[in-house]
Parts: C-alpha cells; structure tokens; sequence
C-alpha cells in the first residue's frame, strides 16, 4: 500500500469517519512492521496536538487545523493526492506552534495491538510502556491526578483527585489472557467484569462531554449514571451508547458478531455504517461484520452473563459454538472426525473451577459423541455404544 493511500486511511481512522474496510486495512498495515506501527503513532499524535482545546494553546490553531481539516478529512474522498497534502499540512501546523511545548504536553500513548497468548496474568500497560501483572499482590499507585489500587481479589479501581480538564488524557491499557476474569472500576464509578482474552482500552479519568472506552473480547458494565456524559463502548463494528444501566458486550476479533445484551435500562447500538437501533432490558441486539446487518431478539439473559458468577449456562447450543467459548477458558485445539458433529446441540451447566477432563467426561457421559483429550488436543467423534 502507499504511502498516500495508507495516511488517506489512517486520517480517516482517526477522525472516526472510516469504513470498515479501512479499519481492517489500517489493522493489517500495522501488523506488517515496526516501522508501521511507530509511523502511525507519530501520526496520531500529530492529530491530537492538532486538535487539542485551543483554550489551552497560547497560539492560534484553530484556524490552521480547520484549514487541514478541509484539505484532508472533509475532500479525503475525493482525491488521495489532497488528503496527503493535507498530511504534509499538518506538519507545518505542527512547526508553526513550537514542538517542544506540545512535547511537554502530551499525555496520551497511543496503544497497539498486542498479543494475548503472550500474556499468563492480567496485565495493565500503562501510557509510558510500562508493564504491571495484576497477579496476587495488592497495591496502590499514583497516576498523574488518578490513584490506581490493585487489590488482591481481582480488582482495580481507579480513583480521581483534583482533575485539570485542561490536561490530555492518559489511556491505560487493561489486558486479561485465557483462562481469567477481571473487575475493573474506573473513575467514575462505572464497573466492568472483563472476561478471559478481552482487551479494554480506557482513560485513567473522564473529560469533556462523553465517557468512551474500547473493547475487544467480552465485557459486563454496570454504568454509573450520568445523563451529562453518556458512555460508549467502541467495538469493530458499532458503538454501544448509554447514560447509565446494565449490559453484556462481547466483540471478540475472531467472531463474525458483535453481542449486545441489555439487563436493564436501554442502550442505543450505533453502527460504524447504518441507523442506530435502541434495545431494551431482555433485549440482544446481534451485529454482523460481514453484511453490517443488525438483528433484536428477545433473550434469556442469565444465558450471556452467567460467566460473571463463575459459570457457563449453555441451552440447547451447537457443540462448535460452545468449544470455542471453552477455548478462550482452557487451553486446547479441536479437530472433528465429521464435520456434522459440530452442530450436535448440547444444554448443561458447568461451574468455571471444573477441570477440562472432569468436563470432557459430562459431555461424553450425556450423549454419543466421544471427546478424546491427547495433550492439549481434542479429538471430537461419534462414541460406539456396547451393543
């Protein structure tokens, strides 16, 4: 890809306007080097001392960046060569303010993909790269105007002092691997239970008009109500808009959906391309990635949350559906014998402590079909009953 064409996409990105094929494209460009990834910062942050509150800039940028903004985000489907112009423009923006005293400024570490398998305990990346395992150990830390406690329970809560509004954002970067669960309590009071390979990206406090925080994997919030600032959870496909309730999100990179389930109060499910559709409590609300299609369907919630108890509640669910949800909890690989196994249908209720052999036996002991363990693979066949 060229240069012009992946700073078209990179602005578009930034400036929320992208499609998702952009999204996509962006992703696979940063996955492909280094050098990629460290261009893209360097961009972004550009962007963010462009568009950061002239209130706090002691020259004029307004003016300049709107400047920009006309020749790059607004004419950027027009003409690839114009929205590189407007690239090279902020540059000179950039030189005109001083880069030393934005520099000093800049709070925010643009966070990048990071792989999960890597990881053994959840982890918290902090904005100067630091790496923190949540493990057993308790502990507090002060974060620019934010105190951050860890308590040995599985729990971190952020707590804010003195907030200047005036400040760039800093994110923190909360990362829970295969096999664990997660509270988090931010700053505003809001709870998420965060299950296993699930990323948030989220700021240590909230400013200006809204409360925004990015998921993938699987995440219950409690919201804390603010009809002043709504909260939006971002996701690969849609963002998930409420001032105050309950809900279960899971937008794992893997799946082909993203699940919105509603336990109370409502939420408005805004798609990257399409009309916003609001659900109400008992409501799920499926977005597919592929078609960009949105189905409501009234549900069972107990279903789709029960993992925040420590349990896994599967009704009447094909066999490959619920291997892979089991995947993300143990650590194995699954071939099929036939492939029409994987739609075999299965109900039962496990507690999450179970060990995978003890799970395997239920399984097997309930129906026809064999799950054989060999290290961490299992083989999945029809079972020969004794005639």
């Amino acid at each position: 890809m060229n240069s012009a064409k992946i700073h078209q996409i990179i602005l578009s990105v930034l400036s929320n306007e992208a499609t998702d094929a952009e999204r996509h494209a962006l992703e696979a460009w940063l996955e492909e080097s280094e050098a990629n990834r460290k261009e893209y910062r360097r961009i972004k942050q550009l962007y963010l001392i462009s568009t950061s509150s002239p209130q706090s800039i002691e020259v004029d940028v307004d003016n300049a960046w709107k400047r920009v903004h006309q020749q790059t985000i607004i004419k950027k489907r027009r003409s690839i060569l114009k929205a590189w112009v407007g690239y090279a423009a902020m540059f000179i923006v950039l030189s005109s303010i001083g880069w030393q005293y934005y520099q000093e400024r800049i709070t925010v570490k643009e966070t990048m993909p990071v792989d999960i398998s890597a990881y053994e305990e959840p982890t918290l990346l902090l904005d100067n790269g630091e790496k923190i395992a949540l493990n057993s150990k308790s502990f507090s830390m002060q974060q620019k105007d934010v105190l951050i406690k860890n308590k040995a329970a599985n729990s971190l809560t952020y707590q804010s002092g003195n907030i200047d509004e005036e400040k760039l954002v800093q994110n923190n970067h909360l990362i829970i691997p295969k096999g664990k669960t997660y509270q988090l309590v931010l700053s505003d009071g809001t709870c998420i239970r965060l299950n296993s390979e699930t990323e948030l990206v989220y700021p240590t406090h909230f400013t200006g008009d809204k409360r925004e925080v990015t998921l993938s994997g699987e995440g219950y919030f409690e919201v804390a109500k603010n009809a002043q600032k709504p909260f939006i959870v971002k996701t690969n496909g849609v963002d998930v808009q409420v001032l105050g309730t309950s809900f279960n999100v899971s937008c794992y990179r893997t799946d082909k959906t993203v699940c919105t389930t509603l336990i109370e109060g409502s939420v408005s499910i805004l798609p990257h391309n399409g009309t916003p559709r609001l659900i109400t409590p008992s409501e799920q609300c499926v977005y597919n990635k592929e078609d960009e299609k949105m189905t409501v369907n009234e549900v069972d919630t107990e279903l789709f949350t029960s993992w925040i108890n420590g349990e896994y509640i599967f009704k009447d669910i094909p066999l490959e559906e619920i291997m892979n949800k089991l995947q993300r909890w143990y650590d194995f690989s699954v071939t099929y014998q036939d492939e029409s196994l994987k739609n075999r249908h299965f109900s039962f209720v496990i507690d999450r402590t179970i060990g995978i052999d003890r799970l395997l036996e239920i399984i097997n002991y309930t129906s026809d079909v064999k799950l054989e363990r060999i290290g961490n693979s299992i083989n999945i066949k029809r079972q020969r009953r004794a005639e």
